[in-house]
């Protein structure tokens, strides 16, 4: 059990660290500027692992899931997510994008594919009440948020750029759920990663037309963040995430996300000097719970049903 929690406890740490970096190396560079040039790194540094594999990478199926989940994913996702960074706090970012199975279980049920019950409500309630001592809740006394987080309107988009960033990657994995079928995970993520860089560069231009708007990449602090979410975010976090999956199965692995919260608040005040409030923990721990009862532990009992049935059916040998 102790070996567990420190693999998932590890994984979430370098999942959230990523908007934690991000935080960072927006302070100098344009957030889609920095995202563009990740993500075409990222696939750089993926190149040789899916040239490798010959040209099954190169399957029409692999390549058009592969687009999709970078529009969805990267551009729209990331996109959204590192230009709420400018105004949204990072601890509260990833509280927010930690919802995204939350959404994903409220997409899957409008869409038919999954079933309301008590227990799920029961889950949703939960978590909304943690993201709003989170989110609203700051240290001292009382609702403390500064005034220009209750009355700017940038700060408002900030928090509607970063809903709609979890919303996109919700839906995305609604849409896309089943359709990637024999896809190899390095294969889509190397296409994501270059579709989503492709996406965003012409945006980055836009945003930033003058070279000397560009010169941030290569000061050292920049440099190391950029590198940092290529390299150890796009290919390490997935090879995490993979070995999870391999070691635990899908279902549980996905139980490390629940702890992207307190990890989110913990490298917060660790790395930015954040201050965290208690009630602000207490909201990150009643989040985790609440995605346990509403999404995975609802996907235990379905998974356990299911197998019973499935074993009532077996053909006599």
């Amino acid at each position: 059990m102790g070996r567990i929690l420190v693999l998932f406890a590890g994984f979430s740490l370098v999942w959230s660290s990523a908007f934690i970096v991000g935080k960072v190396a927006i302070a100098d560079l344009d957030p889609i500027v920095l995202l563009a040039i990740r993500f075409l790194l990222g696939a750089l540094c993926l190149l040789p692992f899916v040239l490798r594999r010959g040209q099954l990478f190169l399957q029409m199926p692999v390549m058009r899931f592969g687009a999709i989940a970078g529009v969805l994913n990267n551009a729209l996702y990331l996109g959204l997510s590192f230009l709420a960074l400018q105004t949204v706090p990072a601890p509260v970012l990833v509280v927010i994008i930690s919802c995204a199975p939350l959404l994903t279980s409220a997409f899957a049920v409008i869409s038919g594919q999954e079933t309301l019950n008590a227990q799920r409500l029961a889950g949703f309630a939960i978590c909304i009440f943690g993201v709003a001592c989170v989110a609203i809740w700051q240290p001292g006394s009382g609702i403390n948020m500064p005034l220009a987080v209750i009355s700017g309107i940038s700060a408002w988009a900030g928090y509607a750029m970063a809903i709609g960033g979890t919303v996109a990657f919700a839906f995305g994995t609604v849409y896309l759920r089943g359709r990637s079928a024999g896809a190899s995970p390095v294969d889509v993520n190397f296409w994501q990663s270059l579709v989503g860089g492709l996406v965003l560069m012409p945006l980055a231009l836009f945003r930033a037309p003058e070279p000397a708007q560009w010169q941030a990449v290569l000061h050292l602090q920049t440099l190391m963040a950029i590198l940092y979410l290529a390299v150890v975010i796009t290919l390490g976090a997935m090879f995490m995430w993979l070995y999870l999956i391999k070691r635990f199965g899908a279902s549980k692995a996905a139980a490390a996300h629940l702890i992207n919260p307190l990890s989110g608040l913990i490298l917060s005040a660790v790395l930015l000097g954040s201050h965290i409030a208690a009630i602000q923990i207490v909201g990150a721990i009643l989040i985790g719970f609440g995605l346990y009862i509403a999404v995975f532990r609802a996907a235990s009992v379905r998974v356990t049903v299911n197998g019973k049935a499935t074993g009532n059916c077996k053909a006599a040998p």
